[in-house]
């Protein structure tokens, strides 16, 4: 659907985890920004889950795993933003906590996303296929446009 303003999308929201696909898909968000005006939000799902489970066997408490979890995402965020904003797009980061998938569609919402730009897989590996893609899971339930990004 065109917008009132003539742009296809303006708001394109990029849900990162580090991974290559995910940093392919930063870039390619990118260069979509570039022609169209859009704005970026760079998105990291804090996963509770895997918090969890990393304090279990760490021994470490919870506010600790979440500091180390965090400041990997932001470090991670902060290169991509920078890499992002010297080409002259607008571009936001933000952290949520939570289950990955339900983050994303929730921040498409409150953001106002007309665009998901996401990695085809992501850095969860063998429990990728035991619980379920993140992308398989935003796809089924996004009430906007979703483009995997793939071939790393």
């Amino acid at each position: 659907m065109m917008k009132e303003d003539n742009r296809l999308f303006s708001r394109i929201l990029i849900p990162v985890d580090g991974s290559k696909f995910s940093l392919k898909a930063v870039r390619l968000a990118k260069q979509l920004a570039e022609i169209q005006g859009s704005e970026l939000l760079l998105l990291h799902a804090l996963d509770t889950a895997v918090l969890n489970q990393l304090c279990r066997f760490n021994y470490k408490p919870h506010n600790e795993v979440r500091a180390d979890m965090e400041g990997s995402a932001k470090a991670f965020l902060e290169d991509m933003s920078l890499e992002v904003s010297q080409s002259g797009v607008l571009v936001s980061i933000t952290i949520k906590e939570g289950t990955p998938h339900e983050v994303i569609l929730d921040e498409t919402v409150s953001w106002g996303a007309d665009l998901i730009v996401m990695g085809k897989l992501g850095k969860r590996g063998v429990s990728r296929i035991l619980l379920g893609s993140v992308a398989e899971r935003v796809i089924e339930f996004a009430d906007l446009p979703v483009l995997l990004v793939a071939g790393c």
